[in-house]
């Protein structure tokens, strides 16, 4: 019994200190997190302000591209929330259905047996009293009739209660649809902001590419960009280093080849194609605005923001120095430190960035060298 005794008070003991322990864990973690998050937001604004780019045609451009991945964002969302409205009301409609049926049915048999009741009126209650000299059977008749009264009762209650549902089922159907109207007007709305800053960017785009008429100031621009994200992938190893956010190095490796597509589309620019003399670091994929973009591998978020010559860029650290880009995206779904797994939706394809149709620009690091993303993907 003491010895028992004992045996329940260690692993109490020890229960208890790893409780604590877990806790401070977890919170050491999210500070970890919102130091990345710090130290990246600090770089990123860095980056844009060199050269006093805060009063030129990439902040606005910039401006632009966030507003259009907000607003993006905004009507995805509501989208799904109109699907869901519809399957409800999908919902309502069926359970009405057999409800009304019932009590159709109902209705028809409680007249029925009014009728009967009406015709058979009090006559044979009182005939039975007057005829009747048996008072067993007396009280078996006067207790059938009882019964049946009881019935009759029991089915106007019956009745009258489904009437309630069928009037609530009918209640939740119109809010339902009322529902469905409202958010489709908002969406029909937001749709119309969306098409107002996609006009706005067009503006933009058509002052940049005057900008940026000259070979010379294109080739000049492309390298300044491929600099600022080398300086973002930089700070972001650093930062991964001191934090712990890697995963499993060799379940990422051990993919090569098999890996899935982030999107569907053909591949309409190929890694270490150059233009303007400029090595291409990656892929870029054609598809249409507001395409699923999805991560290829199980992974920690650790950048989502805009980033000039990439747009709207997300990064997925996969461990042991893998990580994978996903640029020019509409709008992000994901925030920094979040955990996806693969085939999880990260973005949804756009232009952002300065591109002028859109697609989405894949990139694989390891660490911080380039490359080729295609050797890593499922053949097709």
């Amino acid at each position: 019994m003491q010895k028992k005794l004992f045996t329940l008070c260690v692993a109490t003991l020890l229960l208890s200190l790893c409780l604590p322990i877990s806790a401070a864990q977890e919170k050491a973690t999210e500070t970890q997190i919102n130091s990345l998050k710090k130290s990246i937001a600090e770089l990123v604004e860095t980056l844009g302000t060199l050269k006093g780019e805060r009063k030129s045609v990439q902040q606005a451009l910039r401006r632009s591209d966030k507003s259009i991945g907000e607003l993006a964002r905004e009507i995805l969302r509501l989208n799904n929330q109109l699907k869901g409205a519809e399957d409800r009301l999908r919902k309502l409609e069926r359970k009405k259905a057999p409800l009304f049926k019932s009590l159709k049915q109902e209705a028809v048999n409680l007249e029925q047996q009014l009728r009967q009741q009406h015709k058979a009126g009090t006559q044979p209650r009182l005939q039975l009293l007057l005829t009747q000299r048996d008072p067993e059977q007396v009280s078996r008749m006067l207790h059938y009739y009882d019964r049946i009264n009881q019935t009759l009762s029991q089915r106007l209650q019956n009745f009258r209660a489904g009437l309630v549902k069928l009037d609530q089922a009918e209640s939740d159907i119109r809010s339902a649809q009322q529902d469905i109207f409202d958010r489709r007007d908002l969406l029909k709305a937001r749709s119309g902001d969306l098409e107002s800053v996609r006009k706005e960017r067009r503006v933009v785009l058509s002052k940049l590419e005057n900008k940026l008429s000259s070979g010379s100031q294109q080739l000049q621009a492309m390298q300044v960009d491929q600099e600022r994200l080398e300086q973002l992938l930089s700070k972001i190893r650093s930062s991964i280093e001191k934090i712990s956010l890697g995963g499993n190095e060799r379940s990422f490796r051990e993919l090569k080849g098999r890996l899935p597509w982030p999107a569907k589309g053909s591949v309409s620019r190929r890694f270490g194609s150059r233009n303007s003399g400029v090595r291409y670091e990656g892929v870029l994929f054609s598809q249409r605005s507001g395409y699923p973009v999805k991560a290829i591998h199980h992974g920690r978020i650790v950048f989502s923001d805009w980033l000039r010559g990439y747009g709207l860029l997300t990064i997925v650290d996969h461990g042991g120095g893998y990580m994978s880009l996903y640029g020019h995206n509409e709008s992000l779904l994901r925030e920094v430190g979040e955990w996806v797994s693969s085939g999880d939706q990260l973005a949804t394809v756009g232009s952002s960035g300065g591109s002028t149709k859109p697609g989405l620009y894949f990139a694989l690091r390891y660490k911080g060298n380039s490359t080729d993303p295609l050797k890593w993907l499922a053949r097709r």
